[in-house]
């Protein structure tokens, strides 16, 4: 059975956010899986207290530390050996535990990965990926969205490699296909990065590593041509950001709009439920709590990262996504694939 550590303390909401999604977890799949909860006692004990986990196959584990979002993440890693950041990931390297899941500092939860599971064999750096919608079926992922903001064009390719190995695998994408985040869809366009990185996709599409669509820009990613995006970290957390500022941006515009229609007796009450429902069903395919977190690519182990502002449901579909990448067998299938080149 798997075992899957849960950092108690990651999150704003944490650590009551964080052990609710985690008996959400076990009473939904029948107790399928184990799951050791990490964190500092007296905040975690007194709320595991009130749920019922007498049945589930829950276990707690003390750590004196926290790695907070304001900590760098060498320090994060250097000074608190006792955080539940550190311990928990332990667990992972000591094959004490599958997978470690955590919505804590990101950068941190990077940093700590690669110092205690350290690369795949042939990963020249681990990156993180993002989900955006698209028109028709399925989702886009960007890589990168933050883990590495200079990068250099052999970087941006095995990004490309890694993403597609985990869409082939994990997402059960037949054919994933790349495109090159850039100014202009023209071959030449863009920074010496740019124009190197495209030389080195077009030679891994020959290859048949990847499939290379070529460049696209900005107002391409929702279209959904590539099911990849590749740029760098600095570029694709921009992105990410604002794109989750839209839901949001677009949800006040709608909630004014519809006041003074109805206000105005331009709109009836009925219609203007009718057509909230509409805008909310609309933006259904921005909700990330769906997918709960990401792992992060290139790590020798499973580490799962979610957003700081994860709610129960988010934590409950990280905990389903560890499951899925150790079943699915995702890192070693890039292990595989990145040892043959």
């Amino acid at each position: 059975m798997l075992t899957i550590v849960v950092d108690a303390m990651g999150g704003d909401h944490a650590p009551a956010c964080v052990i609710e999604g985690a008996v959400q977890a076990l009473q939904e799949s029948n107790n399928r899986f184990n799951i050791i909860l990490i964190g500092q006692s007296d905040k975690v004990e007194p709320l595991l207290a009130a749920h019922n986990c007498n049945e589930l196959n829950l276990t707690f584990i003390h750590a004196s530390e926290v790695v907070t979002m304001d900590d760098t993440p060498a320090t994060a890693v250097k000074t608190k050996q006792d955080s539940s950041l550190v311990k928990g990931l332990q667990l992972c390297k000591a094959k004490k535990a599958d997978a470690y899941v955590s919505a804590g500092n990101t950068g941190a939860q990077m940093a700590a990965s690669l110092f205690v599971l350290g690369r795949l064999p042939g990963v020249l750096r681990p990156t993180i990926y993002a989900y955006f919608p698209r028109l028709g079926e399925g989702l886009t992922n960007i890589v990168d969205v933050g883990a590495n903001v200079d990068c250099k064009p052999e970087h941006l390719v095995q990004f490309a490699e890694m993403l597609t190995i985990y869409q082939r695998y994990g997402a059960g994408i037949e054919k994933p296909v790349t495109g090159l985040l850039n100014i202009g869809e023209e071959e030449g366009k863009g920074t010496d990065v740019l124009k190197q990185t495209y030389t080195l996709l077009k030679e891994a599409d020959k290859q048949e590593r990847i499939t290379f669509l070529g460049n696209i820009e900005g107002h391409d990613i929702l279209k959904g041509n590539a099911s990849i995006v590749v740029c760098d970290g600095l570029v694709g957390n921009t992105i990410l950001k604002f794109g989750e500022s839209i839901p949001g941006f677009l949800g006040t515009l709608f909630k004014q709009s519809l006041e003074k229609m109805v206000i105005s007796g331009q709109m009836s009450n009925d219609v203007a439920a009718l057509t909230t429902g509409m805008f909310k069903s609309m933006f259904e395919p921005f909700d990330v709590e769906k997918f709960g977190g990401v792992p992060f690519l290139g790590v020798d182990g499973i580490s799962i990262v979610g957003h700081g502002r994860s709610s129960s449901r988010a934590i409950k579909n990280m905990i389903y996504m560890a499951e899925h990448m150790i079943e699915k067998r995702v890192n070693q299938h890039i292990a595989e694939v990145l040892s043959e080149q």
